[in-house]
């Protein structure tokens, strides 16, 4: 098989890139001047009129405050969701990087004209806070105010909080911004046949799932030495930002670097360790996945190449419709309604689908609430993966559609624990959905396979780039951390991951200069793993519950941020402070690898 990387001049491409004019015409759009002019114009109205006041508010003064709030974020997130989608689909053209600069220098100064409201819920009088609470103009508040109110400990003066915003536009925001600008610039050369002699870096990983061997190895090697090539600079950029951390966790008084995450949550960092040491008490179940791949691979020296590699014969190469239809049908079968609503994607150009020149890797889903519709970013590269990331990101996207038609937008900000659980969801359904219908043994075997690295790639990559980024942490307090030492610290995790089921070549341990969710969201990937394992709770409940689950389920999508995490999970019986939840999961993914095994040895 052959892929074509000539999709710029491809019809279906320019068929499934989205349609951003319902947001702004161009990067030159006058509405742009207009609408920061307008949310500057009604932040500093609101300050004028609030400042030094909240805590004297009544009620309905201060329901008219949150609603004002409101109305100004929506205006920043339009601004700054269009200049993101226009960057992220073409980091090349000037006017997108121009566009996209400007909005990250001026929404920040926006904002701080606002940051007074959260300085001074925070240090309201305790009997005035609770009387607030109790009114029913603030009911469905009370979660979101409370998070505002647990960081008042951490919170500085507003001054000082004025000064991080402003800096982190040319500090933190910089540096990443760096970092994508210039990996989107790599291209990877091959000297393949039937291959292009360059490539970028997500068809560069596509040959990794598709390609023979030694073409898998090359793009493999490739991908990471060109990486290695850019050291100096890279390396650089995770310095600045495991240091900017850093700063931020001392001067904010945190004691670890994933309390700003939990605290909000009002989750202590015990419940992320014992997550982290329960997947990490079970990588047996990684090296015996691998070492059956490599009995049906026939291939005896196994390595970090092939961990990607394809199973061959049907399904090797699925078409875009092909993908487009198989993710449609897992919705259709799962609700109507919700089904409705993936179609929207792509019959109203929600998405940009395939990978082309001066597109930035990965894949993302953005919303905005009750703002704009939510727009699916995607590099898909015709193979299963590419289905199972259209998948995943369309769960972001029907999510973010459903909480905007019950939640205002301050309660549409997705709540971090739970934030991967609907997408991973899809993922798990459009699996079953594939193998429930599939009747050949060996393609199930396939399947299954595909399913099972899904789930250690967020199950387990995901805990041991979150123990990297931890032991990182701690390792850039005491000074500059070289590369070759960011090196070994990844190594460690690929030691425990893999064990002796998986050979490591020169090139392995560069991986961790790839993590971009680690300079994007600082220790966030935790959650995938999180999510992967509540997921097989909640597959447990359809599986023996049937359509009676479906409405339970949508009622999680419908909450937003109204409800903190401990709460929204016990409407479905979970229990985080339950270690037996963790190894429970695991069990799940366990008899997928012994079934696994199974078809190997028959």
């Amino acid at each position: 098989m052959t892929l074509s990387f000539e999709l710029d001049q491809d019809h279906s491409d320019l068929e499934q890139r989205w349609d951003l004019a319902r947001l702004y015409l161009s990067p030159s759009d006058p509405r742009i001047d207009a609408d920061l002019k307008a949310s500057r114009r009604k932040a500093q109205k609101l300050r004028s009129k609030y400042l030094g006041k909240v805590a004297e508010l009544s009620p309905a003064e201060a329901r008219k405050l949150i609603d004002g709030l409101d109305e100004i974020a929506g205006l920043l997130n339009k601004l700054f969701g269009y200049a993101y989608l226009l960057f992220s689909a073409d980091t090349q053209t000037e006017d997108n990087k121009k566009l996209y600069a400007r909005i990250q220098g001026e929404v920040p100064d926006i904002k701080n004209e606002t940051v007074f409201f959260d300085l001074e819920l925070q240090r309201m009088p305790e009997n005035a806070y609770q009387k607030l609470l109790r009114a029913p103009e603030i009911a469905e508040y009370q979660d979101h105010l409370g998070r505002i109110r647990r960081v008042a400990a951490h919170s500085l003066d507003e001054l000082a909080e004025k000064i991080i915003t402003l800096k982190d536009a040319t500090g933190a925001q910089a540096w990443t911004q760096l970092y994508f600008e210039t990996t989107a610039d790599f291209r990877v050369k091959l000297d393949l046949p039937g291959q292009a002699e360059e490539m970028t870096l997500s068809q560069a990983y596509a040959v990794r799932e598709t390609g023979a061997r030694h073409e898998r190895k090359a793009a493999f090697d490739e991908t990471l030495k060109l990486h290695a090539e850019h050291a100096r600079s890279l390396t650089f950029v995770f310095n600045a930002l495991f240091e900017n951390w850093r700063h931020m966790m001392g001067l904010r008084n945190y004691d670890h670097p994933l309390a700003p995450l939990l605290i909000e949550e009002n989750l202590g960092p015990q419940v992320i360790e014992t997550l982290l040491q329960t997947v990490e008490g079970n990588y047996d179940l990684v090296h015996r996945y691998y070492r059956a791949k490599a009995q049906v691979l026939e291939i005896h020296d196994f390595a970090g190449h092939d961990i990607r590699a394809g199973y061959g014969g049907a399904g090797s190469f699925i078409s875009f419709e092909e993908g487009r239809d198989i993710v449609l049908d897992t919705w259709d079968s799962f609700d109507p309604d919700l089904g409705a609503i993936a179609h929207g994607f792509f019959e109203d150009r929600y998405i940009d689908a395939l990978s082309r020149s001066g597109k930035r890797a990965g894949a993302y889903c953005l919303s905005s609430g009750p703002i704009f519709h939510p727009f699916l970013f995607l590099n898909y590269n015709y193979t299963l993966k590419d289905v199972i990331v259209m998948a995943h990101e369309m769960g972001h996207g029907v999510h973010n559609v459903v909480v905007a038609d019950h939640q205002t937008l301050t309660n549409c900000d997705r709540v971090t624990m739970f934030m991967e659980t609907p997408s991973t969801f899809a993922e798990t359904l459009t699996f079953q959905r594939l193998l429930a219908r599939e009747v050949n043994p060996e393609v199930r075997r396939q399947l299954l396979g595909s399913q099972i690295e899904a789930a250690i790639l967020k199950i387990y990559k995901s805990v041991a780039v979150t123990r990297f980024q931890l032991n990182a942490y701690e390792r850039r307090k005491n000074s500059v951390v070289p590369s070759s030492e960011y090196c070994r610290l990844w190594g460690e995790q690929l030691d425990a991951m893999y064990g002796d089921a998986v050979g490591r070549g020169e090139w392995d341990d560069w991986e961790w200069v790839t993590f971009h969710h680690t300079l994007n969201y600082p220790f966030y990937d935790y959650a995938y793993s999180f999510g992967q394992l509540l997921v097989y709770a909640l597959m447990r409940k359809y599986q023996e519950e049937g359509q009676a689950f479906v409405p339970q389920y949508i009622k999680l999508l419908e909450a937003g941020t109204s409800i903190t995490i401990g709460p929204l999970l016990e409407m479905v019986g979970v229990d985080l402070n339950d270690p037996a939840f963790w190894q429970a999961g695991i069990n799940y993914l366990g008899e997928m690898v012994a079934e696994f095994e199974d078809s190997v040895m028959y």
